[in-house]
């Protein structure tokens, strides 16, 4: 079997770290070329900003994809939009517990299937469309800045296609 050792980002933890050293006849790990590592921490990065940016708000971090898909096609279930923003279920009925309590949405019953809640935006809910998407697409923009236009274009082009081959698979 092959031993393996793994290899901090930069200098985190001085040159002579414990465990830095990788043993003789091993394979490196070396976590900055992470293909998940890098996309988390963009993924995070983006995150923080855009929660900053939401904060005066009052809008959480985790109810912003919930928003973003319901002013794309309101009184989605909450199964559908635990599916669509990627969170597990219980997570979803918390943060829609959180955005009725904050008065951005309502669960309604199905009218073909009772034992479903629809959720639907309230009217605060839907005035912060207006406000907030250009807030979300300052962020992309910024990021994007630290491209070149081609490079982003390509960047997008690739995390689709990543993206499309995951769901077909």
């Amino acid at each position: 079997m092959t031993e393996w050792s793994v290899r901090l980002p930069g200098n985190v933890g001085g040159d002579d770290a414990e465990g830095s050293r990788p043993a003789s006849g091993s394979e490196t790990f070396a976590i900055e070329d992470s293909l998940g590592y890098l996309l988390n921490r963009t993924a995070r990065l983006m995150a923080n900003e855009l929660a900053e940016r939401l904060r005066p708000a009052g809008v959480a971090i985790g109810q912003w994809a919930v928003l973003l898909f319901l002013w794309a096609r309101d009184g989605l279930s909450q199964a559908e939009l635990s599916r669509l923003v990627a969170i597990e279920p219980p997570t979803m009925v918390r943060t829609i517990d959180r955005m009725v309590r904050d008065g951005l949405v309502i669960r309604m019953p199905d009218s073909d299937d009772g034992r479903l809640s629809r959720i639907h935006l309230t009217e605060r809910g839907w005035s912060l469309r207006d406000e907030l998407v250009p807030l979300a697409m300052a962020v992309n923009d910024a990021i994007l800045q630290r491209l070149t236009a081609n490079e982003g274009r390509a960047l997008l082009r690739l995390l689709t296609k990543v993206l499309t081959q995951a769901g077909s698979g």
